[in-house]
């Protein structure tokens, strides 16, 4: 039953160290989603603050092209 637990956290740890990045956020964090309650806290930090490079989605002079946001393909 613990081995089974720790190959989970494992792959759960993996997953979140390549996902974590992409979203902006540091990947660090991964290691607390292994730990059990405190990976539902994270869930929900998560999902409820803003993410960090949302807001370069939504800058307009951040996207390639003329500078206006819109890029030219």
């Amino acid at each position: 039953m613990i081995r089974a637990f720790f190959i989970l956290s494992l792959l759960q740890l993996v997953a979140f160290w390549k996902i974590l990045p992409r979203m902006g956020f540091p990947p660090w964090l991964a290691i607390m989603a292994s730990i059990p309650l405190v990976n539902l806290i994270l869930f929900y930090y998560l999902a409820l603050s803003p993410w960090p490079r949302e807001g370069r989605w939504l800058d307009p002079g951040a996207g390639p092209g003329d500078g206006q946001g819109n890029a030219k393909f």
